[in-house]
Parts: C-alpha cells; sequence; structure tokens
C-alpha cells in the first residue's frame, strides 16, 4: 500500500521536512488479563518497539502491517493507540480515528486515546476540538500521567496547523514528573517544538540533551542535521547527517535530509545516490518521493535513469509536474519531438507552475530539432528564460545561436547582455562579442550597399565595438594570439589601406601575432594549418608597410615569408619581383625598294 504522507503535499521543489515518530517508552499491557496472555506479554511490548522502529525509519509499509497485526491479535487500548498514531503518521486521520475509537471502547479510561482523537482533530485544522480533547485527558489525568502529556505535547507538533507554544507547556509539566530525567522522548519532541518555533538553538540544546544522556543517538544527530539543513548550512547538516549514519545505518530518513543538503550545496551526484539509498532502506513507494528522487537524477546528468523512475508513476500520480520532468530528461537526451510535446502539455495545463527552466529546456528542444521554425521559437522561449536564469546565462546560448547563424548583429546583442548580466564573464564572451563585432561591421556596409555617411559610421562603431572587446580578450589572455590578429585587422579596417601603411597603426598587433603563433608552432607544428592564412595577411601588410618606408630589405623579408606559406601567392611575388622594365620598341620594317624600270 503506497503511503502519502501529510508532508510531501508541499511545493514539488521545497525542500521536504518530515518529523516522524519519537521514541515511545514501554507501557505494560492489560494489567488484569489472565496468566496466559501475561505469558505473551513482552512479546508483543518486544512487537510494538520493532513496529515503531520501523515507523520511526519511514518503513511504513512494514509498520503498518506489524501494527495492523497487533490490534487484530489483541485489541488493547495501547495496541488501538499505537495503530491509531501509526494512521496519523500516515496522514490518514480517518482510519486514526476508527482505531482510537476503538481504544476507548476496550478501556474508557486510556486516555492515550483521547489524545489521539485530539491528534486527528489537528489533521483536519479544528484547533479548538483538539483542545478541548486535550484538556479532557489532561483533567481526567489530574496532570499525573507523563505519557498523556508527552503524546498531547507530541500532537501539538505533528501537523501543519501546530502549536509550538502549548506543546512546551504540556512537555514542561512531563518533564517535571520525570524525577530522574531519563525520558529522552520528552527532550526529542521539546526539541521538534523549537524547531517549528524557528528556535535553532534551543532545538540543538535540547537534542544535544539527548546526546548527553545516550550518546550517538541517531535521530538527535538527524535532527540537529535538519537544524542545520533548514538554515541553509549544509556542510555542518551533512556532518550531523553523517554521525547519525554512523550511530545508525537503517535510520532511512538521514539519507533522505542528507540528499537535501547535498542538493543545496549543488552536489547532484550525492544527493542522488542518497535519495536512492532513502528509497532502498524505507522501501517508500511513495510518488512524491520518487519524483524527487527523478528529479536528483537529472540534475545528476543520469537522464535515463530519472525517464526510468517518472516511467513508474504513470497511472499512480495525477501531477503534471511529471510531464516537465519527462520534458527536461528528453530535451537533455536529445529527443527533441517527445521533449516538445510533454513541456507544451506542461505550460498549457498548468501555467501557473511554469518556472523559467520550462522555457530553458523547451527553447533547447526547439533548437535541437534542426528546423527554421524550430529555430525561431528556439530563440522566443530561450529569452523568456533568460532574465530569471541565474546559473547559466542563456543570453549566451542565444549569442551563439545568432552567431552560428551568421545573424551578427544579433550575436553583438545578446553577447552584450551576456557581459552585463554575468558577474564573472568569460573570456569567449569578449571573444565572441569582438568577432561578432567585427563581421557585422563589413555586413552592415553591404547591406547598406553604398559608401554613405550612415554606411561608414555603422561600420566604424562595431568596428570600435570589436576593438574594446578584443582589448578584453588581451587583458584576460595576454598570450591569445588570434586576438592580437584581429587587434591588426581592426587598426587596418579603420583606416584607408594607404592612412594604415602611413601609420603603422596594425604593425605592433601584427607583430606580435606572429611572434605568439610561431611560438605555438614551434610547440605544435600542426598548429601551423590552423595560423597560416592569418599570417600570410600578417606578413603582407609588414612588407608593405616597410616597403613603404624605404625598407626594402625589410619588406622583402616578410614578402619571403608569405611565399615560405604559400610560393604561389601572386602579390607576394610581384611584390618581391618589383615593376618589370617596358619591352623596347618594335623596329619599324623598311619599306620595299621601288623597282626600277
Amino acid at each position: 500500500m503506497s503511503i502519502v504522507l501529510l508532508a510531501q503535499s508541499k511545493k514539488y521543489f521545497s525542500i521536504l521536512n518530515l518529523d516522524f515518530v519519537m521514541k515511545i517508552q514501554k507501557k505494560s499491557l492489560l494489567t488484569a488479563l489472565c496468566l496466559g496472555v501475561f505469558a505473551t506479554a513482552p512479546l508483543f511490548a518486544q512487537d510494538v518497539q520493532s513496529a515503531l522502529r520501523d515507523l520511526e525509519s519511514e518503513r511504513f509499509a512494514k509498520a503498518e502491517q506489524s501494527f495492523k497485526q497487533l490490534a487484530s491479535s489483541s485489541p488493547s487500548a495501547d495496541n488501538q493507540f499505537y495503530l491509531g498514531y501509526y494512521y496519523l503518521k500516515a496522514n490518514q486521520p480517518d482510519q486514526a480515528k476508527a482505531a482510537f475509537e476503538k481504544g476507548l471502547q476496550a478501556d474508557p479510561k486510556n486516555h492515550l486515546n483521547n489524545v489521539g482523537l485530539a491528534g486527528v482533530a489537528l489533521a483536519k485544522n479544528d484547533l479548538a476540538t483538539a483542545q478541548a480533547k486535550i484538556d479532557e485527558a489532561v483533567k481526567a489525568t489530574k496532570g499525573k500521567n507523563m505519557d498523556v502529556l508527552l503524546r498531547a505535547g507530541e500532537m501539538y507538533t505533528m501537523f501543519e496547523k501546530n502549536d509550538p507554544a502549548r506543546a512546551l507547556s504540556l512537555l514542561d509539566m512531563a518533564a517535571k514528573l520525570d524525577k530522574k530525567n531519563t525520558n529522552n522522548d520528552i527532550k526529542m519532541i521539546m526539541g521538534d517544538a523549537y524547531m517549528i518555533k524557528n528556535d535553532g538553538g534551543n532545538a540543538v540544546s535540547r537534542y544535544e540533551d539527548v546526546l548527553m544522556a545516550k550518546p550517538n543517538t541517531a535521530e538527535a544527530n538527524y535532527k540537529i542535521g535538519k537544524v542545520y539543513l533548514r538554515g541553509k548550512n549544509y556542510k555542518l547538516a551533512q556532518d550531523f547527517y553523517k554521525k547519525a549514519i554512523d550511530s545508525d545505518p537503517e535510520f532511512a530518513p538521514t539519507y533522505r535530509d542528507l540528499a537535501e543538503a547535498f542538493f543545496g550545496s549543488r552536489v547532484y551526484k550525492s544527493a542522488a545516490s542518497n535519495m536512492d539509498l532513502y528509497l532502498q532502506k524505507s522501501q517508500n513507494t511513495d510518488p512524491e518521493m520518487i519524483l524527487r528522487s527523478a528529479q536528483f537524477d537529472f540534475l545528476a546528468q543520469d537522464y535515463q535513469k530519472a525517464i526510468s523512475k517518472l516511467d513508474q508513476l504513470k497511472g499512480k500520480v495525477n501531477n503534471p509536474v511529471i510531464d516537465r520532468m519527462y520534458g527536461w530528461a528528453y530535451s537533455a537526451l536529445g529527443k527533441n519531438d517527445q521533449a516538445i510535446e510533454t513541456l507544451n502539455r506542461f505550460i498549457s495545463t498548468a501555467p501557473e507552475k511554469v518556472i523559467y527552466d520550462d522555457y530553458k529546456y523547451l527553447g533547447r528542444a526547439y533548437g535541437q530539432a534542426g528546423t527554421p521554425e524550430g529555430d525561431s521559437l528556439s530563440i522566443v522561449y530561450l529569452e523568456k528564460a533568460a532574465p530569471e536564469d541565474t546559473t547559466e546565462n542563456l543570453y549566451r546560448e542565444i549569442g551563439q545561436k545568432f552567431y552560428g547563424d551568421k545573424r551578427y548583429d544579433r550575436a553583438v546583442t545578446y553577447f552584450e547582455k551576456t557581459i552585463a548580466n554575468d558577474k564573472e564573464p568569460k573570456n569567449n564572451d569578449y571573444y565572441y562579442l569582438g568577432l561578432s563585432s567585427f563581421l557585422q561591421a563589413f555586413r552592415s556596409a553591404n547591406e547598406l550597399k553604398s559608401d554613405t555617411a550612415a554606411a561608414r559610421q555603422a561600420r566604424t562603431t562595431y568596428l570600435q565595438k570589436s576593438d574594446q572587446a578584443f582589448d578584453k580578450v588581451i587583458q584576460n589572455t595576454p598570450e591569445f594570439a588570434t586576438a592580437h590578429f584581429y587587434k591588426g585587422q581592426i587598426n587596418y579596417f579603420m583606416n584607408s589601406p594607404s592612412e594604415a601603411l602611413a601609420n603603422g597603426a596594425p604593425a605592433p598587433h601584427y607583430e606580435k601575432f606572429i611572434e605568439l603563433a610561431n611560438n605555438e608552432i614551434a610547440a605544435d607544428a600542426n598548429k601551423k594549418a590552423q595560423y597560416q592564412r592569418n599570417l600570410i595577411t600578417a606578413y603582407k601588410f609588414l612588407g608593405g608597410y616597410h616597403m613603404a618606408k624605404k625598407d626594402e630589405a625589410k619588406g622583402k623579408e616578410y614578402l619571403s615569408k608569405v611565399l615560405e606559406l604559400d610560393p604561389n601567392d601572386k602579390d607576394a611575388k610581384q611584390a618581391l619581383e618589383g615593376p618589370k622594365a617596358a619591352p623596347a620598341p618594335a623596329a619599324k620594317p623598311k619599306a620595299p625598294a621601288k623597282k626600277t624600270t
């Protein structure tokens, strides 16, 4: 039977904080039983404690079986209370009510079952009835029954509509009856009440009291970890969860919350593996837990495993978030048609739940579909997601798409947004901004189809953007040869060819490029092909520049290097050979001699 916990009805992505059963003192069974039943009483008590340990460890199916069997074989007031207590923890208040009423029928003076009925009222947000039932039980026992006070206090900590102040008042009364200060359940539940009040200091102090009395209590270490988890101190939470596991490796809730702590630290593979351990040790088949586990698998990039878990939920839960998770996983696996189908279905059926990640993965799926319509829709959805994304900077992804499509003006816009929206822009962001701006400088002039003032201004604007971007690249990575090459190119095209040869503005940048490129080629000959074309461009300019300065030897040196790279380069050949002498004029043919007669 699948058990849906009360706390698991919260938002899918919230950290689940489930407070389960505290340790219960052994109570003797009915004292008026015959001798034959007395012989079995220790066995029943042992079975109750075993079932409670299973409930504490969230082995719900096993605990349910044990409590039902106990109530069936010996329908005592105590056993009916334990069965009802289980149903309360399982968020089945109607079944709990039936069990508590049977307990009262078995023994009207067993006021634990009245306390249980108060818990049923609290589960249904009926605070007035709950208070009346608890007051009745406390009054009937004259405030002297420690178990009644303990469980009454606990009831006020178990549900969404809780009352930690009333809980602490009742628990203080119970503590005064504990003359030897040996009841760790009182301390533990006090800690729970303080945690509900967001009083982490006092909560930790009560759990530490438990550890003082009984060192290495897994539940106490686990709950201290929970305090730190709520405070987002993930490292300290992890430390206490590991202590809890060392104390009791079978206490399943620890693995679930340790998974959440790793999730908070973005250590997703550890989050996924610990959630798997939780499901394994608790044998929990609750759909919300499986869904949460699938999320961790996705974040750990185990997409197929995430899909396998989602497949387990088909027909078991009507939660549109499943379509979201399918869509994300399909998108990551490149199953674009399935991703588009499931994400569009999710967005249309649960628009109030849509977050930017839904648009991100839908945009990626459309982008990978490889169709003109898909490319267009990809940009639409990525743009919707980009303003909210604080982890990946989707403006970068959009810029790369426009650059790949040779839409350099749009690429410039989005690389500028990338840099503006990133605390630590990447060097590649500046590089692609510089490259896109450089290429768009000539695209703009061509689009204007004229050498007008507007065309020249557009080209100058983009070249200036490119110049500034490559300055940043060089500042970050001074040994990046290609950045120096583009600085040379920009300085060449910012002038007319004759001005560039006259002022030599590109020269130092080309020289630096040649130095760095040749260093790389010396270390790896395979890089010669990578740099060949740009080296030829740089050598040609420097050859022409030195020729214009009347340094013929230096000019020929550079032009010779062009021919080393490309022996058939006509420009270098012609410059080295110099102007050819004009051919001598052909001799005029002599006029034929006149004949004499």
